[in-house]
């Protein structure tokens, strides 16, 4: 866990046991019975829900650790699943769900186009989605 400071400009933090990135936070002075309380606004990154938490300003709050990837997409099965592969250890990964809505038809576009995909893979607590897709212009 980090202190509340650490979270500020866009950080991640556990609201609800869910991994959020923090939209917004307030702080309320202090009252007379203690401490200033800070409110997080934050948006459950697989979800898009918005979650919030109040918590005392000097608690520590948990930030999930919130890993980035790049994989090579090869194909999309037939149960529309993404055949990525992961340069990193030389294997095929097949458990990820091809996005729904315009990511998951730009990426069947640029399929059909023969073109290189590469897909961004957002991966935290044990949850993984694709938030992004691009053409891989570098050519071995």
């Amino acid at each position: 866990s980090s202190g509340i400071n650490a979270e500020y400009g866009g950080g991640h933090m556990l609201i609800k046991g869910r991994p959020c990135k923090i939209e917004n936070i307030s702080t309320s002075k202090p009252g007379k019975h203690g401490s200033a309380k800070c409110s997080f606004t934050g948006i459950d990154i697989f979800t898009g829900k918005k979650h919030e938490a109040i918590s005392p300003g000097h608690a520590n709050v948990d930030a999930p650790i919130v890993n980035r990837k790049e994989y090579q997409l090869q194909y999309i099965d037939d149960s529309n699943f993404l055949s990525l592969y992961d340069e990193d250890i030389g294997e095929q990964i097949e458990h990820i769900r091809c996005p729904e809505g315009d990511l998951g038809d730009r990426l069947k576009e640029m399929l059909e186009a023969d073109k290189s995909v590469m897909v961004t893979v957002l991966n935290s607590m044990g949850e993984e989605k694709v938030i992004d897709c691009k053409e891989d212009t570098k050519q071995d």
